[in-house]
């Protein structure tokens, strides 16, 4: 299992060397100092007035809607339309090579990337963990705590992902050794089904997902979102973006920052119906909008430690990474 996750390591900092390769900057180093504060642009003013941004049409993104339905992306001068995306891997390739300018990427997969000489920024968090959501479930009795996962498989949306860093994090602060379990990368629709057969002894879960495994009977051991003394809410998903592209568009990125990251994920937040006609936007039944959980739309941008930590402490990146070096701070004049 050890040297698995050895061959996951370099398969993950080759495939960042490609990207940065494919960078439209042409390379760059990782940012030896955080980027200059989006307060000197001015988001009234953008360069580029069409945005594209990759994401998922689901409910974590209703800030994008909002911001459209309601007249905000006008008040600053864009309009924001979002691209469907496969997956986190995909949309930061897109975000490397220039092919959109802004994905939702987290830093479980963008600190790689700038370490390996990406140039990419967080702009803004798209949304953080909200506890009961996103668990660790299992059906097997024996297993009460992380530390019972040693020697069990463990199914996870995408090996080296958040999600696997909070359940080795887990495991290795609850007495036992992460090393010692196989985790298996599954798609959310296999994942209950590889449960209920034996192909693997706990999965990681959220939605409608999370509803078919606790129809089974199973128990959670692990929240995802928030495990006290371990960690605290923080973004499941950032907005990421090229670098050369925030250099050159600053005011673009300023109004991107007020319209979608600030006021629309707060007009979600505060406006049940803005919400609701924002999950329509997405095709969303009356039945999903009835059986729908709001996510934690964050309206913030903080740099998050926790992220570069874990994976330093778990050996995944060979050296310490100030996260706050690609992450551009919101503007204070959007108005």
């Amino acid at each position: 299992m050890k040297s698995q996750k050895k061959r996951a390591i370099a398969a993950l900092a080759a495939f960042a060397g490609v990207l940065a390769l494919a960078a439209c900057s042409g390379g760059g180093a990782s940012p030896s100092a955080a980027p200059s504060g989006s307060t000197e642009a001015d988001p009234f003013a953008p360069e580029q007035t069409q945005i594209v941004v990759a994401g998922y049409p689901q409910n974590a993104f209703v800030s994008v809607p909002a911001a459209m339905e309601n007249g905000i992306a006008e008040e600053y001068g864009i309009s924001v339309e979002l691209q469907p995306a496969e997956n986190a891997p995909a949309m930061l390739a897109q975000v490397i090579s220039g092919s959109v300018p802004i994905g939702a990427v987290n830093g479980f997969f963008s600190v790689p990337a700038a370490l390996e000489g990406a140039d990419v920024r967080i702009i803004g968090e798209v949304i953080r963990g909200k506890e009961g959501t996103q668990t660790v479930e299992v059906l097997d009795d024996s297993i009460t705590s992380p530390k019972d996962l040693e020697g069990k498989r463990v199914g996870v949306v995408g090996l080296l992902s958040g999600h696997q860093a909070r359940i080795e994090t887990a495991i290795n602060a609850d007495g036992g050794d992460s090393s010692k379990v196989e985790f298996v990368n599954l798609p959310w629709a296999e994942m209950v089904p590889n449960l209920q057969n034996g192909q693997v002894d706990a999965i990681s879960v959220t939605s409608v997902f999370q509803d078919a495994a606790k129809a089974l009977g199973t128990k959670a051991i692990i929240d995802l979102a928030i495990e006290p003394g371990l960690w605290d809410a923080f973004p499941d998903a950032q907005w990421l973006a090229n670098g050369a592209w925030v250099d050159a568009n600053p005011n673009t990125v300023a109004a991107f920052q007020c319209a979608v990251v600030l006021r629309g994920a707060q007009l979600a937040l505060d406006d049940e119906d803005v919400y609701e006609s924002a999950l329509r936007f997405f095709d969303y039944s009356d039945e999903a909008i009835a059986n729908d959980v709001k996510p934690n739309l964050a309206a913030a941008n903080e740099p998050v430690t926790i992220i570069p930590e874990m994976m330093y402490e778990l050996g995944w990146i060979d050296e310490e990474f100030d996260i706050a070096a690609i992450t551009v701070p919101l503007p204070d004049n959007c108005g």
